[in-house]
């Protein structure tokens, strides 16, 4: 008797229509394409990878979401590093994006190890954070329709002040 051995890898398996919910598969579809994925066989392998071992896909759209989200979340987390703080998802599928990581497929992200030159060319791509917003006050402003007639009077006035302080 011959044996035959077959090659494994970590490559999820490919989920069938009826794995997971039209609508479920739908927004996974869109959360992914959000990040540049467009290939039928991405979105596939990409919905597997999230779902698996999951009972989400049969649940509401939202419940597969949150776990897409967590998932991307860690697995940002894991390549750039805990220490971005902020919003980590959205600071990541923005220098997933602009690395253009769509173009190596689903095992950019499904598959261990990443390319190293490709992880340090997506730590170098992290957008820096903005400020957080502090809200101050807007000094008044006033609108001069005709500059001529504001230089006249200002020469009428001669040595006044154009500032007034009210308090």
């Amino acid at each position: 008797m011959d044996s035959v051995t077959t090659l494994t890898t970590s490559r999820p398996s490919v989920p069938s229509s009826t794995w997971a919910r039209p609508e479920t598969r739908a927004a996974m579809d869109g959360f992914f394409q959000g990040f540049g994925f467009t290939a039928r066989e991405d979105l596939d392998v990409l919905s597997a990878w999230v779902l698996e071992g999951s009972t989400a896909h049969r649940e509401e759209p939202r419940a597969a979401m949150s776990l897409a989200r967590a998932r991307m979340e860690a697995w940002f987390a894991k390549v750039l590093g805990e220490t971005l703080g902020g919003s980590l998802l959205a600071r990541g599928r923005a220098a997933f994006v602009l690395c253009d990581g769509a173009r190596l497929g689903a095992r950019a992200v499904t598959r261990e190890p990443l390319p190293h030159d490709f992880a340090r060319m997506l730590r170098a791509a992290v957008p820096v954070p903005a400020p957080a917003q502090v809200a101050s006050v807007m000094p008044e402003q006033q609108l001069v329709l005709w500059p001529f007639g504001e230089t006249f009077r200002r020469f009428l006035r001669g040595a006044q002040a154009d500032v007034s302080i009210s308090g």
